[in-house]
């Protein structure tokens, strides 16, 4: 098939042009002649005698016809259209593909039990999404497989991420009602409250207990007489004591904004990230903004907050405030979410030139009870085997 032009031509005298034409014996076709122009259709073929040999005419080819042109359109829009093809393609990905798989759920093992069944029915990353009629099927093939341990199952889609929610079966433990146990002390303190669910009290507030002593017995006794066995419960609180040693400088640092900000881009793959300009701040801090994620990697626009560095002196009050301050944090970290500091006082303080040393007494309102089975064997409480666990600071 010849592959036909449409072509413009200067042609001041029309009657001489077309005897060449003919002279060449070639076919061209619509002609029109407008203000000393021709304009006709040509085969590639005859297009290319007529500039080999008509070489004092200018030939101006304007486009191609038929499946051509489309040829044509696609050589000179060609980037375009494979950007375009391109961006469906990544679109279909985005539509299709999974990148990452959350099972939403506090407990590890049941997390990765959920993960290991998905990844074998082709739950994973970089696998593609499943229809709605298929999760359904796995949902309950997975609530069928693990009765015993999965209560409820959803899938959330999340662009390309799949959000797993479970909840977990729990099983009410009917051994509870035969085991036998005591509360005890897990350190020493004064007792400031009890709640008691079961069992029998054998201490009250203000009394001075130790470790290992048992405060809410699971041996029920009546007139010195044991009439029963249960599993104490309930939660008993003492007031503890703890020294806690600091150091302070009284030269201390901060960094202050200036107000300056600069823009970087950032690379990111898996946590490690690679700037793409160097920072234009000698000290800054900065935080991020995504602005494209495919798969693990991401690209991030950075600001960059210029911070200038400010000496301070600590005077011997604010220094010793400081030093409270830091003890009370440090004693946080060691305590449980039920635990309260209730008081607080500076033992021994020593200064010299350029630090102060504090030494601060410090009382905590803290659970300090814990279950103890009782043994069978045994009539009494055996505490024998208990380890000495205080916390010391």
């Amino acid at each position: 098939m010849n592959k036909y032009l449409k072509v413009k031509c200067l042609c001041p005298d029309y009657y001489k042009f077309m005897q060449k034409v003919a002279s060449l014996n070639v076919a061209i076709y619509n002609l029109k002649y407008q203000q000393k122009y021709l304009y006709f259709e040509v085969s590639a073929n005859d297009y290319a005698k007529l500039t080999k040999y008509l070489k004092s005419y200018k030939f101006i080819p304007l486009n191609y016809l038929g499946i051509y042109k489309i040829r044509d359109f696609f050589y000179q829009y060609k980037i375009l259209i494979i950007c375009f093809i391109i961006g469906l393609g990544l679109l279909f990905l985005g539509s299709n593909l999974i990148v990452e798989v959350n099972v939403i759920h506090e407990n590890k093992e049941i997390r990765e039990l959920i993960l290991d069944e998905l990844e074998s029915v082709g739950i994973k990353t970089l696998s593609f999404k499943k229809s709605y009629n298929q999760l359904q099927k796995i949902k309950e093939m997975l609530l069928e497989k693990y009765p015993d341990k999965l209560d409820w199952l959803e899938f959330e889609k999340d662009g390309m991420i799949y959000n797993v929610r479970v909840e977990e079966r729990i099983i009410t433990d009917t051994s509870k009602e035969n085991k036998k146990c005591n509360i005890i002390a897990t350190k020493e303190g004064t007792i400031s409250n009890l709640k008691i669910a079961s069992g029998e009290a054998l201490v009250r507030p203000n009394d001075l207990v130790k470790k290992g002593d048992v405060l809410i017995s699971g041996i029920i006794m009546y007139n010195e007489v044991e009439k029963a066995r249960v599993c104490a419960s309930g939660e008993v609180f003492a007031h503890t004591w703890y020294t806690v040693k600091v150091t302070i400088p009284f030269q201390h640092e901060e960094y202050q904004k200036t107000g300056k900000k600069k823009y970087n881009l950032v690379w990111e793959n898996k946590n490690n990230k690679t700037s793409i300009f160097k920072p234009r701040f000698v000290s800054f801090s900065k935080d991020y903004k995504t602005l494209l994620a495919l798969f693990d990697y991401k690209l991030l626009l950075e600001t960059e907050y210029e911070n200038t560095k400010k000496v301070f002196n600590y005077t011997e009050d604010e220094a010793l405030e400081v030093g409270l301050a830091k003890a009370e944090e440090n004693l946080k970290k060691k305590l449980g979410a039920k635990d309260t500091i209730i008081d607080k006082k500076v033992l021994k303080k020593y200064v010299n030139d350029s630090k102060m040393d504090i030494e601060i007494f410090i009382i905590a309102n803290e659970l300090i009870s814990t279950e103890q089975i009782i043994a069978e064997e045994n009539e009494g409480v055996d505490n024998s085997d208990l380890k000495n666990n205080q916390n010391d600071t």
